[in-house]
């Protein structure tokens, strides 16, 4: 099976677009330096397990921030919105995500005693996993165990990863009890389906001078309420999550168009005051974006790309 690449492509409603695995063996490993990696608001129908190698991480899912450091880790179910960010200078987590069919076929006696009920548990939209609770360390390492054999393709890796990943199923299937401090409900879902459509739009649009009125209507829904969702969800505002992202653009392409002068790539981003996004990038990422860029390209490996060299 081995490594696969992480990406942040996504379609109209936020959901990836990326194949896990293959039809027959359907997940995906990746080995993510999260210095490098972005992992942006996204959601997917495969169910997936990070493991926090190096660092510290946030992880944000239906509203909630999860402080992760090395050795714990994360389950997210099918169909969540998350992201995750890097809290440290330094950060490396090992992930799968994969189809549950990995573990059984659908409306086979397994896929109906131990996948469905996790899957329609509204009850287990997530779950935090610690060394400190014994059932999570050993779900902690079975999905160390299924990653190695996987991502490296050990001998007899796909009787390997489905084992553990079985007992990692049948582990959160008789520990999560009836009740949880974060369930998903149909009005989470809801609300959640309406931040995924003013996500898209807000990335498809980004170069633009768009409104948060815009942004309302791109999900069908007041200004008020959209204020209300991002605050209760995101733990943002539209205008810091727009400002953000297109800071986020501004630094990539900083180091894919590194004779671009910085002027054009702010403008190009959907800033239309180069002071105002100077200012902005330096109290977001602790440099300027020619400090950036110059600490980029001094530093093999960073992403710097130079046609003329």
């Amino acid at each position: 099976m081995g490594l696969t690449y992480s990406t942040d492509q996504t379609d109209q409603t936020g959901k990836e677009l990326l194949t896990y695995g293959t039809p027959d063996f359907p997940i995906a490993f990746f080995d993510d330096d999260l210095t490098s990696v972005k992992v942006p608001w996204h959601w997917h129908d495969e169910w997936e397990i990070d493991v926090i190698r190096t660092g510290e991480v946030s992880v944000f899912i239906t509203g909630c921030e999860l402080k992760l450091k090395a050795g714990e880790g994360y389950f997210v179910n099918s169909g969540i919105l998350h992201s995750a960010q890097l809290r440290s200078k330094s950060g490396w987590q090992h992930a799968m995500v994969f189809s549950p069919r990995v573990i059984a076929a659908p409306d086979d006696l397994v896929w109906d005693t131990y996948v469905s009920p996790l899957l329609s548990n509204e009850n287990l939209p997530f779950l935090k996993l610690t060394p400190s609770i014994s059932w999570q360390k050993d779900i902690l390492t079975f999905a160390e165990t299924a990653w190695t054999s996987g991502a490296h393709e050990k001998t007899d890796y796909p009787l390997c990863v489905r084992s553990s990943l079985s007992q990692i199923a049948s582990l959160l299937l008789h520990n999560i009890g009836a009740e949880t401090e974060h369930p998903f409900t149909s009005k989470t879902q809801r609300d959640e389906l309406r931040i995924k459509k003013t996500l898209y739009y807000i990335e498809t649009h980004f170069r633009e001078q768009i409104t948060i009125a815009e942004i309302a209507a791109s999900a069908n829904i007041s200004v008020s309420a959209l204020l209300r969702l991002y605050h209760d969800i995101l733990h943002t505002t539209p205008i810091q999550y727009l400002r953000r992202f297109r800071l986020d653009q501004t630094r990539d392409e900083l180091l894919i168009s590194p004779h671009a002068p910085i002027a054009d790539i702010a403008y190009s981003c959907g800033f239309n005051d180069v002071s105002y996004f100077n200012r902005c990038f330096l109290k977001t990422y602790g440099e300027t974006p020619s400090e950036y860029r110059a600490s980029a390209k001094s530093h093999p490996g960073s992403g710097w790309s130079d046609a003329s060299q």
